[in-house]
């Protein structure tokens, strides 16, 4: 009698606090909301600062990191599963799929233009194809769009902030 009894105060221990997780309000995340593009794919992700960056995800499993300048990693995506990740070594960035190479684009360096307030953040590259990656920070410094090349064929994705 004793075990049984000492079992159901575990579990109601156990099931108050999962209660009390219930009862507490949910946190508000969209303060951090962005709209990612990539080709004909869009949803909802939601930024959080890590160690390595700005993460974008979502509960589909899509994710972005973004180090401040360029993005990192890209994975999800829509039904292909895009799983890449790009490094940039001695102006050059090196788009991967686990230890497969897919492509390198020599980059510039970044350019700065200011227009009503706004800083728009360019950088040319290119391989085939020449293109340009964008990033734009408005007046208060925070990042409003981050347009950028990530993959072998020459795809942009794009990060929108939603108000």
């Amino acid at each position: 009698m004793l075990i049984l009894v000492s079992g159901c105060s575990v579990q109601s221990s156990q099931l108050s606090s999962l209660v009390s997780l219930i009862k507490e309000p949910s946190l508000d995340l969209s303060a951090n909301s962005w709209l990612v593009r990539y080709s004909d794919y869009e949803s909802v992700v939601y930024a959080v600062s890590t160690s390595e960056g700005t993460l974008f995800s979502n509960k589909a499993g899509d994710k972005v990191l973004f180090d401040g300048w360029m993005v990192r990693k890209v994975s999800g995506l829509g039904r292909r599963g895009l799983d890449i990740k790009i490094d940039e070594i001695d102006d050059v960035r090196t788009f991967k799929q686990g230890t497969r190479t897919l492509a390198s684009h020599r980059c510039q360096e970044w350019q700065s233009d200011t227009n009503s307030g706004m800083v728009s953040l360019s950088q040319n590259c290119g391989d085939r194809l020449d293109y340009s990656n964008s990033i734009l920070v408005l007046e208060d410094g925070s990042i409003s769009v981050i347009r950028q090349i990530v993959d072998e064929r020459y795809t942009a994705l794009t990060l929108t902030k939603l108000k």
